[in-house]
């Protein structure tokens, strides 16, 4: 072939286009096999969209799952006492001492080990029928506060307050009860975001969920820093 300035021009080009493609690539790559952390998770919101990104119902397999939050993100694996097609993977953040942040990811699977439906903190956002519940029949319906301790939070809220209904009135069936309570929306110490409310929610599935975690991770970021920021608040507050 007869390099002309045209023939050059287009070899250049190619040679751009490989080492474009030589860089990028693999950091796609890299990005994709990443594994996943729950401290990557700087809100609600990316949660959300994590799951429905990375979970399709019918689907993405009880192995998959586990791999990700238990394998990868450290979460302790709880199986729900009474239906074994239900589990959860709960993760605690202790923000300098000042609030335990808890991720509860919860999920029902089908026969097969599919995924029927994801929960995220007991909200389901994917809008498909999950497990029904067990039908228990209520004789002595009851309405009470309860309090999930927190004294890893001596610095701040040490105890989470929320409202239980529970259809037969005996706090050892869990199946019927529903819970309703309120949450920040950030795992940020120095910037909580906003309240969010929890209404009709299962109790077991949620951030007021009495389970324990094998360890509660520490948080990642400069709590020195924490510590004089909340400091200057409460000095502008007085």
């Amino acid at each position: 072939m007869r390099l002309t300035r045209k023939n050059i021009r287009y070899i250049e080009i190619l040679i751009i286009a490989l080492c474009i493609v030589s860089v990028v690539l693999p950091f796609k790559m890299a990005a994709a096999d990443q594994e996943f952390r729950f401290e990557n998770m700087q809100s609600l919101v990316a949660m959300e969209q994590f799951l429905d990104r990375n979970f399709t119902p019918t689907e993405t397999s009880r192995a998959e799952l586990r791999r990700i939050f238990v394998e990868e993100g450290g979460a302790t694996l709880k199986q729900h006492p009474t239906r074994a097609h239900v589990e959860k993977y709960i993760y605690d953040i202790n923000l300098c001492s000042y609030y335990i942040w808890r991720w509860n990811i919860s999920a029902d699977y089908d026969q097969d080990e599919k995924l029927i439906q994801m929960y995220m903190n007991g909200k389901n956002d994917q809008r498909v029928q999950g497990l029904a519940k067990k039908k228990i029949p209520g004789q002595k319906e009851a309405i009470y506060k309860a309090k999930r301790p927190r004294p890893e939070a001596y610095k701040g809220e040490e105890s989470l307050a929320f409202i239980v209904y529970d259809k037969d009135a005996d706090v050892e069936t869990i199946d019927d009860q529903i819970a309703i309570g309120a949450g920040p929306s950030r795992p940020d110490p120095m910037n909580m975001g906003k309240l969010i409310a929890y209404t009709e929610i299962d109790p077991w599935r949620s951030i007021f969920d009495q389970d324990a975690v094998d360890q509660i991770a520490a948080y990642d970021g400069d709590c020195d820093q924490v510590d004089r920021y909340i400091n200057t608040l409460k000095q502008h507050a007085r």
